[in-house]
């Protein structure tokens, strides 16, 4: 089990009536980086349950894509399986 720092963008979000953006980050144990990701966007749903969207296989629909997962192990001491997620507002075109 290694730790790696997730890093993650999702686009087309409906959140509070609006459409919606967001870019993640988060430190997780896992196996390796698809185990990573997987993981972190798991955690996010918990306490997020809008991110449920991206599961909807409906056009357009919501997605979540890893902008980087980086094995962390050796450089740091860090709190594993914390999330953050900072929403922005998606410009309507």
């Amino acid at each position: 089990m290694k730790i790696w720092q997730v890093l993650g963008r999702g686009e087309g979000f409906v959140r509070d009536g609006r459409l919606s953006g967001f870019e993640l980050n988060g430190v997780v144990s896992a196996d390796g980086p698809n185990e990573a990701f997987e993981k972190a966007i798991s955690l996010a749903k918990l306490e997020w349950p809008e991110l449920a969207q991206s599961d909807e296989k409906r056009l357009p629909w919501a997605v979540i894509n890893a902008d980087e997962v980086e094995d962390i192990t050796a450089r740091l001491s860090v709190d594993v399986d914390m999330i953050e997620l900072f929403w922005d507002e998606q410009a309507s075109t």
